[in-house]
């Protein structure tokens, strides 16, 4: 009698365990599936978003360049890590001067059109987004490279200097650029908006007081 009790005790018991494990278990798994579905979501999103970008302002390589250097990283590392970042496989070409000087080219050989160019890139394994036509490199931040890094891929020495005086020159120059171009839009806004009060201007201020004089 005794153990009849304790089994209508324990049977109610366990079954409740189980169908808590169970569903529990359900949970789990739905909340595992959403959050896939929802990360897959996001990285085509990304991806299509990174598949907009046509263009990669030179200073911001630049500076990426930098960081990683100051990171104490290798220069075929640095490039590597940068042109990896860039969206929509705008720097392959990075990848590919990286290879190359890992492979034993010479500097300027590494940095030749052979290297550069988007017909001797592989898109195997890259992002369906991937546009041909956004592959070249930046002819700007591949001219400051190749210039700024040989002395330190040649003879060793410190090449965040170079980077960072050339960063800011780029820097002054902009910002005299952007002044001027500020400059020339005043004028060409001034320019226009004063014609069209010039009319208002004579028939409020100068027709009363000619008119007022002949009398």
């Amino acid at each position: 009698m005794e153990s009849t009790k304790q089994l209508l005790f324990i049977i109610p018991l366990f079954v409740v365990i189980v169908w808590q494990w169970v569903s529990l278990k359900l949970e789990c798994d739905s909340l595992d599936n959403r959050m896939r579905f929802n990360s897959k979501i996001m990285l085509v999103k990304y991806e299509w978003r990174n598949s907009k970008v046509s263009y990669v302002d030179p200073l911001l390589g630049l500076h990426m360049i930098i960081v990683s250097l100051r990171s104490g990283v290798a220069i075929t590392r640095a490039l590597s890590a940068v042109g990896q970042v860039f969206p929509c496989g705008q720097g392959m070409w990075l990848c590919s001067v990286s290879n190359a000087l890992l492979a034993g080219d010479t500097w300027h050989e590494a940095w030749s059109s052979t290297y550069t160019k988007q017909d001797n890139f592989e898109l195997e394994n890259k992002s369906k987004f991937t546009n041909r036509k956004n592959l070249d490199s930046s002819e700007i931040l591949a001219r400051w490279l190749m210039t700024s890094l040989k002395e330190s891929w040649c003879y060793g020495s410190s090449p965040i200097p170079v980077l960072s005086a050339l960063a800011q020159h780029y820097e002054r120059n902009m910002a005299n650029i952007a002044r001027q171009e500020s400059s020339r839009l005043s004028v060409r806004l001034l320019l226009p908006v004063g014609l069209c009060f010039l009319p208002s201007f004579i028939c409020i201020g100068i027709l009363p007081t000619v008119m007022s004089l002949m009398r």
